[in-house]
């Protein structure tokens, strides 16, 4: 049995985490046949000139004015010893500029792609690699359990105090192994049952040792969830722990912040989308949060930033970033408009036409990311019903489910025919994909369908010609969502999914409820069907997508309790096919090199290949990213995936305007 990957990733708390937030945009109906919205050749768009570059300037004029005022310590002061020094994606940049951006969440200020650093980082490659970030170094021990990270010398918190071990020795002792804060030892420092240790020697050596080889640390800790969780700053953080602060501060902090327990109390006050008193060691820094009276947050440079540009300058480029809370319309309204600098998330699907239509007219351009989001129709192989869990369970079922589907009536009318009908089994571009994968009882045939239902046992029909259960009884699923903004729309492919399901005597009730409902209800297991954009890149460390290691498994919930925790009473134990999935990772994290990993990953891929346990309908042919005509550095292809941190995946920190005052 698996530990449960997603101990430290609540994505109730992370906002919007769980949608796979790549505000992709499907393409509205058959109009748009012939023309280029679909186009899937990127358009990198015209060059934008500016002032002359003075690269004798290391530093932001707004940071400059505060030394000259004695506000701020020298630049060689605030930066390492060994600052990081990144390659352009272009050029050289300027400094100054505020970028506008668009969000539907209320719950938090969206700017967490701009707030992170980690001990190991993402390259900007397509597939991203891990690459130095906070650690300078590392060496891993030739039995591959151990890893020595050097920490970079100097590196500061965005409030001017050092970065050391120490917070990283915070986060292991008071943090992991507080019964409190953490029930579970993380499951991503786990490995071979037993959780990792952490040892500090000095101020800027860290070993973390492993009861077997770990296959997936460095990968894990380039994804914020994970990694960036790691990153706490424990002489801001203390003041609100249980150990660490006298019981009559502690009571009076959980007063003034109305906070239920003090375990709400330290992780409100470490949630970088919420709170602006929290130290980072980001580019930028929650200056003003989105919350109940505020619908603009606000991010500024941090000025304590470790990397810079190839000539030496401080980074990031701009000098800050404003969040505004809008409806989906009025994202994409303003995009097409270009009154968005940025614009990835929540952008809804009527609005890429007037996008492509605009961007010749309007101070903008359409870039052609790769989608990660297949939107998808998951029984629930977990069921609470002995008979539905059973009948769930038969690949006839699921056969006959998906043979039923016509997809292409879908592509014709969504997609204008471009987009490629296939079952999530990973996917193009990832490591553990194999061309041909995805493509079982793909096609629409209901005579097909209707010989895979008689033999899963459902051969009794009402007198509507609906199905009956196998014991007789009335045979009618709940098809539910929540809207998610990715891929193609859910309530739109389920009213498709419904009518052809009909066709082969299927019947179904379409039912929407609240995220917070979702989140009751999925980990308990009291659903049949849902619909939710699929993932496939970079699965492996955020696995319960194909691997029931959580109970946010959404094709099978209760197998995810069960992986972990057997005797919860929302457990219920899988098959052998399904464990095979939990052996398979375990194997996977374990595995002594690339070689091993990746085989051990393309047999998971492979058994869902086989068993269809996901009923993908089709991924966006891509996934528009929407950039201001000036903004510049910007990777003109990449991959829009959570797991690759959306526009994160094109090194924030570096992109500029060619002329930073009409941004001011």
């Amino acid at each position: 049995m698996t530990s449960p990957l997603n101990h430290t990733l609540d994505r109730r708390n992370f906002p919007r985490r769980d949608l796979l937030r790549a505000g992709t945009a499907a393409a509205a109906v058959t109009a748009l046949a012939g023309c280029s919205a679909l186009d899937i050749a990127p358009d990198t768009g015209g060059q934008a000139t500016g002032p002359a570059l003075d690269t004798t300037q290391k530093q932001s004029p707004m940071l400059q004015k505060l030394v000259d005022s004695g506000k701020l310590p020298d630049l060689a002061e605030r930066l390492p010893e060994t600052p990081l020094q990144i390659p352009m994606q272009q050029e050289l940049g300027q400094y100054g500029g505020t970028m506008r951006r668009g969000q539907v969440d209320t719950g938090g200020t969206g700017g967490q792609y701009m707030v992170f650093s980690g001990l190991a980082e993402w390259s900007p490659t397509t597939p991203g690699k891990p690459q130095p970030g906070l650690a300078e170094k590392w060496e891993i021990s030739p039995d591959g359990r151990v890893y020595t990270f050097t920490l970079r010398k100097g590196l500061n918190w965005s409030d001017g105090e050092p970065f050391t071990t120490a917070d990283l020795m915070h986060v292991y002792e008071k943090v992991m192994l507080n019964k409190e804060l953490s029930p579970v030892f993380p499951g991503w420092l786990t490995v071979a049952k037993k959780p990792a240790v952490f040892a500090a020697p000095d101020d800027i050596t860290l070993t973390v040792t492993f009861a077997a080889p770990h296959s997936l640390f460095l990968k894990f800790l380039c994804f914020i969830p994970f990694g960036g969780w790691l990153i706490q700053p424990k002489h801001y953080l203390s003041q609100f722990h249980k150990e660490l602060v006298s019981k009559d501060d502690l009571a009076a902090e959980i007063k003034k912040n109305s906070a239920p327990t003090w375990m709400d109390l330290y992780n409100n006050k470490n949630n970088t989308n919420l709170n602006p008193d929290r130290p980072v060691l980001g580019p930028w820094r929650l200056t003003k949060a989105i919350n109940a009276t505020n619908t603009t947050g606000k991010l500024e440079r941090n000025p304590y930033y470790w990397k810079v540009d190839e000539a030496g300058r401080q980074l990031p480029y701009l000098d800050s970033a404003s969040f505004q809370v809008l409806s989906s319309d009025a994202i994409g309204l303003r995009a097409a408009n270009g009154e968005l600098d940025i614009a990835l998330w929540d952008l809804p699907e009527t609005s890429l036409p007037v996008l492509i239509k605009n961007q010749d007219a309007k101070p903008f351009k359409v870039l052609r990311w790769q989608t990660d989001a297949n939107t998808s129709i998951l029984l629930n192989q977990s069921h609470k019903d002995p008979v539905i869990a059973e009948l769930f369970q038969k690949l006839d079922f699921r056969a006959g489910f998906s043979h039923a589907i016509n997809r292409t009536e879908l592509n014709d009318a969504l997609l204008a025919g471009q987009g490629k009908p296939v079952h999530p089994c990973g996917q193009v571009g990832d490591e553990y994909f194999t061309e041909g994968m995805g493509q079982r009882f793909i096609e629409f045939d209901l005579d097909e369908a209707n010989k895979r239902l008689d033999a899963a046992g459902l051969t009794k029909r009402d007198d509507k010609n609906m199905r009956l259960r196998p014991d007789g009884k009335p045979m009618r699923f709940t098809m539910q969502t929540f809207p998610v903004g990715v891929g193609l729309n859910q309530m739109t492919v389920l009213e498709y999914a419904k009518r052809h399901l009909a066709a082969a005597g299927i019947d179904t009730v379409i039912k929407t409820i609240s995220q917070d409902l979702w989140y009751t209800e999925i980990p308990q297991g009291n659903f049949d069907i849902i619909c939710y954009p699929f993932p496939g890149y970079q699965w492996d460390i955020d696995p319960l997508w194909y691997v029931p290691n959580s109970n946010l498994t959404y094709w099978a919930p209760r197998f995810g309790t069960w992986s972990y925790d057997p005797k919860n009473k929302f457990a219920a134990e899988p098959p052998e096919t399904i464990k095979s999935l939990l052996d398979l990772y375990d194997q996977l994290k374990v595995a002594p090199n690339d070689e091993e990993r990746i085989r051990f990953g393309k047999e998971i891929t492979k058994l869902h290949d086989e068993n269809v346990w996901i009923i993908g309908t089709m991924p966006l042919p891509y996934t528009p990213m929407v950039v201001a005509d000036d903004l510049k550095n910007v990777r003109p292809e990449a991959v829009a995936s959570f797991r690759q941190h959306y526009e994160g995946a094109t090194d924030l920190a570096q992109i500029f305007y060619a002329e930073p005052a009409k941004h001011a």
